[in-house]
This record gives C-alpha cells, structure tokens and sequence, in this order.
C-alpha cells in the first residue's frame, strides 16, 4: 500500500469528517456564531467534480490534442463509472441501516462524496497493483466507449430539456406574490438564514406544493400554490425551503443527474437518484424540527399531507415523493436520536479514495516483445540502466554499467503484460530497475525506448507513438535475482558527465574523527566546453561557508576530487576583512597549508579538467575562528 496515498487519504478523510461536523454545527444554531452571509452550508460544491473534469479536459486539449484528449478522457470516465456504481451499490444496501443510526444530514451528504474523486485523479499514480483486473480488448473498448458516450449526451441532453421545460412551465404560470405579510416573512426568514441575494417569491394556481427552482442564487425563484397558508405554515415552508438553498440541494440533484447520465446503463444508479430526493427532504425536515415540540411536528405533519405534489427538473420542493411521504410522517411524529454522522462520512471518504485504483481496465495481454519490440525501431541497443532502491546497500538511484545485454533483452522480451488504459499502479518506494534502449548516430543516442519495471508492473515510453508513457501489468513476478545476476555493479562509468569537482579538508584526528574529511563550500565561476563557454546551473554552488570554531589550528591538508590544472591560489583575509595576502599551490608541501595566526577567511581559486573537455573555474571556501586569548 502507497504511504503517499494512505497519508493523503487519511487527511482527506479527517478534513471532511471535521468540515461536515462544523458545517452541521454552524447551520441554523441562533447561539452559534453568525457565519458570513450568504455562505452555504453545503459539505462540498456539487457540481466539484464534474468542473475539475472539464478543467481537465480543456487542459489536455491544449497540451495534448483533441485525438488523444477524447481517448484519455473517455477511458477516464469508464473508470469513474465503475467506482461510482460500486460506491452507489453499497450505499443503497446499507442504507436501511444508515438511516436508522445516524442524522438524515449524514445520509444525504454520502450521496455526494463521489465528488471527491476529483481529488483521487491526481493521487491515482501512487496507487499499488489492483485487486481486479478488467479485461476489455481494446477494438470493443472502442465499441463500448461509443455506446457509453452515446447514451451519456443523451440522458444528460435529456435531463436538461426536462427541467428547462419545467422550469419554462412554472414560470410562465407563475406571478409575483403581492401579499405584503408573506413578503415581509420571507424577507425575514431570508435574513435570518443569512441568504444574502433575494430570492423573489411566486405564487402558482398550477402547483400542490411548494416549489424552488434554480441552481444559482440570481435564478432562483420559490413559488407558492395560491393557497391560504396560516404565518405558522408559512414559517415552517420557508424554514424547509431556505434549508435546501443553504445546502445547495439543487445542485445536488444536478451532479446526481450527472451521475446517472455517467452510469446511465446501471439501474441501481437510477436507484440512488431516487434515494437522494428522500434523504434531502428528510435532512431538512430534520433540520426545520430540531428542537421542535410536540404541537409543531403535528402542524409540519399535516402541513405534508395537505401539500403533496410531485417534483420534476432539478427542484425541491416540500412534499414530493409519495413513497417516501410514509416514512417522512413517521420521523416528523416520533424522532428517534440519532449520531451525526462525522466518523462515517470520515470513514467513507477513506473508503473512496483507498479504493480508487483497485480496478484495472485493460487490453488483451501479450509478450513484451509482441507489444514493445516488435512496433519500435529495429536496431535498438541497450544504452543506459539504473537501479532504484535495489537492496540495502544500494538505495535510491544507482547507474550500472556492466550488463549481459542478450539475456537481459530476452527476458524482458518474455515478459507476458497487459496494457493499462488509465492509471499508473506504481510504488516508487519499492524496487525498480530502467533500462533505456537507443539507437546511435555519430556517437549520439537517438529514437530512445524507455522502459521501467517494478513490482508487478512495467512502464514505456516508445519514439513510434505520442502517448506518452504506457503502462502495463506483468501477469507473473519478476525474477529480481536473475535480473541481479545479469548486472555488473562493480563496472566502472566508462563515459561519467561532467561534474564540478569538490575540495575537502584534513586538520587533524581530533575534528577528522575517523579520518571524515569535512568539505569546503564551492562555487562555480565559470565551465568551458570544447573551448565555449557554457551557462553555469547556480543550483551547484553551496550556500554559506563552513569551517572550525574553537580549536587552536595551525595548518589544514587540502584535497581535491579532480586535480587542479596548473597552479591554485588560496587567498587569506583576516576577519574584518580589512587585510588579505595570496599562498599558491607551488608554495605548498603535498597541499598543506599553513593557517594565519588569527581567525581568517581562506577561498582557494583554481581551474579543473575534468571529463568531455570541460574545464570549471572554482573557488572554495572555508573559515577558521579560532579561540580567544
């Protein structure tokens, strides 16, 4: 398991169990601090995830083209629709269990945790091998991909044509409220619920309830039956309604839409859109009667009974569903105590993103040399291999350049994998070896054919295409002591890069415990390559001076990783730097320099040959403070 991911998850879950405890704490609690108005209550933005994949869309569009965009986006939703029915499955089984323990608030808010999987898109790539393995050959994960497609435009287009049409036929049935007493209600329960934009009031004679429609607070409109509703009555619809605009319900029931257009083929998707309807209603029926007498629940009661109607388009409404109005009636007359729900909101937050990448859509399988070799450049040669975290003796990054090519090719070759449309099921944590093939031209590397293979996995990028990096599932384990004894890690680097050299000090066994030499600081002046000068990376030079403090020194034995190319100098400043004189190298026995009887500043100043015809302009530089008289 990626501690990366776990870590994160554990954030994640920990966040969202606290937000959603504050956000239940804060909404509606007159002793509570006054929030800012017009902020919402809502867990989290609705419409997150369908935004971040837009956001995402249009960025890979730009950086990688429309062809590859539709591909990558496509076989990304496949995904989600998998995670999101398995998500939705399980909530529906244990949701008659759920009700029963913890707040109708918790409930609806479970519904909208798949909008954190925005969040998963980007920590997928740590995810570790997959428990299930989907293997969809990649001619029918075209034909699929078209069908899903097809069938998601179609239902969202449906779905929107739906609520515009409905939205087009309250309106246009509807007139402003005149009633000054209702206005002036409204307008007070709008303040008391810090709604910060007025919401206009209609009244309808083509309605049985009351209805909001709108995502957006500038196009909001609550329109009322034109009927005669006592103040009481009045009150307790406000209360319901302006709970619905405070969480954002519509919005929710649009990324609900977006869901079942998503998995539109799945039933129990259909299902869930249902089951959301009745968990909102019940959150704020929850909410409008905390705390509410007897005499108040039985007025709300009838106040259901007497206003049922149905709801169609993205709306809420007071009193829709009749197969839920039961099961309302009965927890409005005798509440049962329930726990808000922070731990389990937590706790399925973990379970989403824990879970994402579990699931692999794959292509057919075949052999290394059928998928990779076969379709890149003929001719290629073994040009560079690494290792990573090998063993305990060689952790991190580590060149090797000993290899037994022939079979260290053959084995690769054999290899039997199955292409991964979407993810990367990588551990960097764990072993990984890389083994880049090239094809030289006048001593220069071209058409390169990079491939890594780790725990349970491989992954290429191959010159013929421009997909970037593909990765593939190994079906057996890799053989790491075979691979092991086909590498020679005791080859020396027969061409290193150049690297600026470094100097180190000895002063005597005290400081030098166990002959450690302390290095000096170094800057790079300049770098000269084939006679032309070359930019300097200031990412090489250190940053401060090091040095000794406090013992009586009289000399120091200098050490160089490249030897100087002709005579160095080394400059001493006293430590006000108000006096200096110069020692050269030709003035030294065996690099031994004698230090100035007072704490001074040394830079030693020298030119470098090192490898390639590189030559570095250093200085070095060191202090010695030594102690008072």
């Amino acid at each position: 398991m990626s501690v990366l991911k776990l870590f994160t998850g554990l954030v994640i879950a920990m966040a969202a169990g606290w937000g959603f405890y504050q956000r239940s704490r804060d909404e509606g609690r007159s002793e509570m601090p006054k929030r800012k108005p017009g902020r919402k209550t809502a867990f989290v933005e609705p419409l997150l995830l369908p935004f971040c994949l837009a956001a995402l869309f249009i960025m890979a569009i730009i950086t990688n083209g429309v062809s590859y965009t539709g591909a990558m986006m496509a076989r990304l939703c496949v995904i989600l629709f998998l995670y999101i029915s398995i998500y939705y499955a399980g909530l529906l089984c244990l949701l008659p269990v759920l009700r029963r323990y913890i707040s109708a608030r918790a409930c609806a808010t479970l519904w909208l945790l798949p909008n954190l999987l925005y969040l998963t898109i980007y920590i997928a790539d740590s995810a570790t091998p997959p428990l299930i393995v989907i293997t969809l050959p990649r001619q029918w994960l075209t034909v699929f991909t078209r069908a899903w497609l097809g069938g998601f435009a179609c239902v969202l287009l449906w779905q929107f044509a739906s609520h515009f049409r409905c939205r087009r036929f309250l309106l246009q049935n509807a007139a402003p409220a005149t009633d000054e007493a209702v206005l002036s209600l409204w307008s007070c329960q709008q303040v008391k619920h810090e709604v910060k934009a007025s919401i206009p009031i209609l009244t309808s004679e083509t309605i049985t309830t009351p209805v909001t429609v709108g995502c957006f607070d500038r196009t909001m409109r609550l329109i009322l039956p034109r009927h005669n509703y006592t103040q009481d009555e009045l009150t307790l619809i406000f209360q319901h309604e302006l709970r619905h605009i405070q969480r954002l319900d519509i919005r929710t029931k649009v990324f609900l839409g977006f869901c079942t257009a998503m998995c539109w083929f799945n039933p129990l998707v259909w299902i869930a859109r249902r089951k959301v309807s009745d968990d909102l209603e019940l959150s704020c029926d929850e909410a409008v009667l905390a705390d509410a007498g007897e005499l108040t629940r039985k007025r709300y009661a009838e106040l259901l009974l007497k206003t049922a109607g149905s709801s169609k388009g993205y709306t809420t409404c007071l009193s829709a569903a009749a197969g839920s109005l039961r099961y309302r009636l009965k927890n409005v007359i005798n509440p049962r105590k329930r726990s808000a729900g922070s731990v389990v909101i937590g706790m399925a937050t973990l379970t989403l993103i824990m879970g994402f990448g579990t699931i692999a859509l794959t292509d057919s399988g075949g052999t290394v040399e059928t998928l990779i070799f076969d379709k890149a450049p003929a001719g290629n040669s073994v040009d560079r291999v690494v290792t990573n975290n090998w063993d305990d003796e060689r952790l991190g990054y580590s060149g090797v350049y000993g290899w037994d090519e022939r079979a260290l090719t053959s084995y690769i070759a054999s290899l039997q994998v199955k292409q991964v449309y979407v993810g990367n099921y990588s551990d960097e944590g764990l072993r990984q070896l890389y083994v880049d093939y090239g094809i030289k031209e006048a001593d220069e590397t071209v058409s390169l054919t990079r491939m890594e293979l780790y725990e349970g996995g491989l992954r290429a990028n191959i010159p013929y295409d421009d997909y970037g990096d593909l990765v593939y599932l190994l079906e057996k384990e890799i053989d790491w002591d075979y691979l092991e004894s086909l590498l020679d890690f005791d080859a020396v680097n027969p061409d290193p890069a150049p690297f600026p050299p470094e100097m180190t000090m000895y002063f005597n066994d005290e400081i030098n415990a166990d002959g450690q030499l302390m290095h000096a600081s170094k800057t790079v002046l300049s770098i000269e390559s084939g006679g032309e000068k070359q930019e300097v990376n200031e990412d090489l030079n250190d940053v401060g001076t090091g040095g000794v403090q406090g013992y009586p020194l009289t000399q120091v034995r200098l050490y160089f990783s490249e030897e100087p190319s002709g005579i160095y100098r080394v400059k001493v400043e006293n430590w006000e730097r108000t006096e200096s004189y110069f020692v050269s190298s030709d003035q030294l026995a065996e690099n031994v320099l004698p230090l100035a009887p007072y704490s001074a500043h040394y830079t030693v100043y020298g030119s470098f040959a090192t490898v390639r015809e590189t030559v570095d302009e250093m200085k070095f530089s060191f202090d010695i403070v030594l102690p008072e008289e």
